[in-house]
C-alpha cells in the first residue's frame, strides 16, 4: 500500500479507536491486511504529527495534532453559553435546544469536536439531537456539557 493511503488509514483509525501504542496501531493495520513495521508506524506518526491525549478513561491515545480541537472546544463552549437554552437526556439521546437559527452551528461544532461520546447530530432550526451509541457515551455527553455550563 501507498505511503498517502495507509496514512489516511491511520487517521481513520487514530479516530474510530482508542489507540495507546504503536504496536496497537500495527496490529489494527494487520487486521486491515497492511503490514508494516514499527518504525514505519512511527515516521508515519511523525510524519502526520500525531500526538497522545488523555483519553476520557483517563490513558493516553494518538490523536490527529491541530489547532482545530482546541479552537472548535473553545468555540462549542462560547456558542454552548450564548444560545443553548436547556439540554435534555434520553437514554442514548442528547437534545439541546437552542434559540432560533442556531441549533445548526451548535450540531457543526460538536460535530467538529470529534468527541468519541458520540455518534452525530441531527439539527433543525432551534432543536440539536445528538446520539451516543450507548448510555454510558451519552452520560460522558453529558459530564462534558456540564463542565462546559459551569
Amino acid at each position: 500500500m501507498k505511503r498517502e493511503k495507509r496514512q489516511r488509514l491511520i487517521k481513520q483509525l487514530v479516530s474510530e479507536y482508542e489507540i495507546e501504542t504503536q504496536e496497537k496501531l500495527v496490529e489494527l493495520l494487520a487486521e486491515q491486511d497492511v503490514i508494516v513495521t514499527q518504525a514505519t508506524i512511527s515516521r508515519d506518526i511523525r510524519e502526520l504529527k500525531l500526538i497522545k491525549i488523555a483519553s476520557p478513561k483517563g490513558f493516553m491515545i494518538y490523536n490527529v495534532s491541530s489547532e482545530m480541537p482546541l479552537q472548535t472546544d473553545l468555540k462549542l463552549k462560547k456558542k454552548l453559553k450564548e444560545v443553548v437554552v436547556k439540554i435534555d437526556y434520553i437514554d442514548q439521546l442528547t437534545i439541546i435546544k437552542t434559540l432560533p437559527g442556531n441549533a445548526n452551528v451548535i450540531g457543526v461544532l460538536l460535530d467538529n469536536s470529534n468527541w468519541r461520546e458520540m455518534v452525530g447530530c441531527v439539527c433543525g432550526n432551534d432543536t440539536c439531537l445528538v446520539i451516543s451509541q450507548t448510555l454510558s457515551d451519552r452520560k460522558i455527553l453529558e459530564e462534558r456539557l456540564n463542565l462546559i455550563f459551569r
